[in-house]
């Protein structure tokens, strides 16, 4: 009988540390989100948090205006923003840098036609 709880137990201990070992090895995942204030310019990014509130809150910290609104919030490695001559800030992320800036260009350039879209930040967390 001892042998066999003995036995259980070693298995038991085997299928935990193979479990916390998968866990370990798995890509954290990040939050990235943007604030921006519409009436006065003001913007902030958020990146690299595993606590979505914690990206929120640092957005809007860096926003740093009453206005100050938290954009789209999602799982991804990096976040961009592309200023306009014409339209407000275009804001873009992906799971690398020139996705991201890609994406905020795109959004950036739907603006009126004749409007230059130029990126001016990007943060990409957890390297």
């Amino acid at each position: 009988m001892f042998r066999l709880s003995a036995l259980v137990a070693l298995f038991g201990a085997l299928i935990v540390g193979l479990g916390s070992a998968h866990a370990q090895n798995q890509a954290p995942q990040y939050w990235v989100t943007y604030a921006y204030d519409s009436s006065t310019g003001a913007w902030g990014l958020g990146w690299g948090r595993t606590d979505r509130q914690v990206t929120i809150n640092e957005a809007l910290s860096r926003c740093a205006k009453p206005g100050c609104k938290a954009g789209n919030v999602t799982l991804a490695r990096c976040i961009a923003i592309a200023q306009g001559t014409q339209k407000g800030p275009g804001f873009g992320s992906g799971n690398d840098a020139n996705t991201a800036k890609a994406n905020a260009l795109r959004f950036c350039q739907q603006g009126p036609a004749g409007s230059t879209c130029e990126v001016t930040a990007w943060r990409c967390g957890g390297n």
